[in-house]
């Protein structure tokens, strides 16, 4: 390990440090914590671990809730967010996924036909000689038109959605291979509602192949690790329920295609 990675450790441990002591103090849970500050209970425990440095907002928050003053902890969390590696270019590797991924057998039916869909139109193909992007573009703009009317009947369709695959995106490295608990990121019941673990239906991780039906524009923002925000959601039709998932969740250009391509859910 480098000094430079050291460092970094050490600033993040030592502000997880001193927000684990505060909640100690308080004698509060992580559970009635992630409800008032919008963090879920997990997210929490990696600040509180030192695994991960949250945003200043997500800082102050918790000192507010906690009855402490959060200018005492800017020059720790200055330190930390200094201190964090550079982001690094998210590789597309959809084309790997869909080429190389987990077995036909922990795949929907309609995910195997949209694969077959994209190879009779030479998708995979050409994603050998232009790059993975081109299939994760063809996953959003081909309609999942596969799948039997009866299907769609079964799970209730209504005539305005639409179909679109969307892949699920962690934009933590660390939790880009491992289908951990840590790792899984959340489907909401509820977009208006806090995007916390009693909203929670479901869990899904990155590069899930899920299946896309319309977009609101409106729900309650959510925040990731890189600082990025959206109160775009899509809904999503997850073991024949209908359910939701954060734009932020979706890499941001196949976001913008997302909201271009399905239509706006009916209220």
């Amino acid at each position: 390990m480098t000094g430079r990675q050291t460092d970094r450790g050490a600033a993040a441990r030592r502000l997880g440090d001193a927000l684990r002591t505060l909640q100690q103090q308080s004698g509060r849970t992580l559970r009635s914590l992630e409800a008032q500050v919008r963090i879920s209970d997990s997210s929490l425990s990696r600040y509180f671990r030192g695994e991960t440095v949250p945003v200043w907002g997500v800082v102050r928050d918790l000192c507010r809730a906690l009855g402490a003053d959060p200018a005492e902890y800017r020059a720790l969390w200055e330190a930390a967010d200094r201190n964090r590696p550079d982001v690094p270019a998210v590789t597309d590797t959809a084309g790997a996924a869909g080429a190389a991924g987990p077995s036909s057998r922990s795949r929907p039916a309609w995910w195997r036909r949209l694969r077959g869909a994209l190879s009779s139109r030479g998708g995979i193909a050409a994603a050998a000689a232009a790059g993975g992007a081109l299939v994760a573009a063809l996953l959003f703009a081909l309609p999942l038109r596969g799948a039997s009317d009866a299907a769609r009947s079964a799970e209730g369709s209504p005539s305005e959605s639409g179909n679109a695959g969307v892949l699920v995106h962690n934009v933590e490295k660390k939790c880009q291979e491992p289908r951990t608990h840590e790792c899984a990121l959340s489907l909401a019941y509820n977009p208006y509602r806090p995007y916390v673990t009693s909203n929670s239906a479901d869990r899904v991780w990155h590069h899930d192949l899920l299946q896309a039906r319309c977009t609101i524009a409106n729900g309650v923002t959510v925040t990731d690790e890189n600082h990025q925000h959206t109160s775009i959601w899509i809904q999503v039709t997850r073991h024949g329920k209908h359910l939701w998932l954060p734009g932020i969740r979706v890499r941001p250009n196949d976001l913008n295609q997302l909201t271009t391509i399905l239509p706006t859910c009916s209220p």
